[in-house]
């Protein structure tokens, strides 16, 4: 009798733990995956930035880009909104519209998501300082180009195009996430969606129409700010999964 009493029981058990050594399993091939690939982005960006300063001048390629983009026949309504794209996200501005959304994810009471927003911003853009002086790449000369500002920054990888793939990027992320989805007001971030996506599409084009950067310098911009956005959302998931670990705990743990 007891031996027929144990079998179905270890019957039922043996399938969950198939289970979860297959769901196991599964996240390690997924994760192994995920960072093949970011280090598979980061070898790619260190090859591209290392042709890019040992050929600083602009490839034929690029010349015939960018002459492309500045000759088309646009609607007169089109060259100003990539102006504003353009402008927009200048440094000072830039600056402002990010210190005004941290501040107000903080007064909402989203401290993590303020705190990691803040800082994937800071990182990249300090980081995209210093590898942007080691490229040493000059930007588009008038004589080559229409240039409607000349810049003393160096060009390759694009700040602006890193900055606003970050930022507007992780944005979307944020927007999409558990506390936002609760929210009963989540339906007024739609048009704030359709402007942070404008601004990824559109911050690479007008760097190239306004003469400021080559294109391999916002190619370049994009691959980095994806592989930086792309870490702090998985720093963010990571520790907003401990932290509910913990929250969790402490709840069972209370004496009832």
């Amino acid at each position: 009798m007891a031996g027929s009493n144990t079998l179905p029981d270890a019957h039922m058990q043996h399938p969950v733990t198939k289970m979860d050594r297959a769901h196991w399993w599964n996240n390690i091939v997924l994760i192994s995956i995920a960072i093949a690939l970011w280090v598979l982005g980061w070898l790619t960006f260190a090859v591209a930035a290392m042709l890019v300063h040992t050929h600083p001048g602009p490839w034929p390629v690029e010349l015939a880009v960018t002459r492309t983009v500045q000759s088309l026949p646009y609607w007169s309504w089109l060259p100003p909104i990539i102006d504003f794209f353009g402008t927009f996200n200048n440094p000072t501005p830039n600056a402002i519209c990010v210190g005004i959304v941290v501040t107000a994810i903080l007064l909402m009471g989203w401290y993590r998501q303020a705190i990691f927003l803040a800082l994937a911003v800071g990182v990249a853009n300090g980081i995209n300082n210093l590898l942007a002086a080691f490229v040493n790449r000059p930007r588009p000369s008038p004589a080559l180009v229409h240039v409607d500002a000349i810049l003393k920054y160096y060009s390759f990888p694009s700040g602006h195009t890193n900055q606003e793939m970050i930022f507007y990027g992780f944005l979307l992320f944020l927007s999409f996430t558990k506390p936002v989805r609760r929210w009963r007001y989540r339906w007024a971030l739609i048009p704030l969606q359709v402007f942070a996506a404008l601004n990824i599409l559109l911050i690479g084009f007008s760097r190239v129409y306004e003469g400021e950067h080559w294109a391999f310098d916002t190619l370049g911009g994009y691959l980095e700010g994806a592989l930086w956005l792309a870490l702090f959302i998985l720093l963010y998931q990571w520790t907003t999964s401990v932290l509910e670990r913990r929250r969790a705990k402490r709840l069972v743990e209370q004496p009832a």
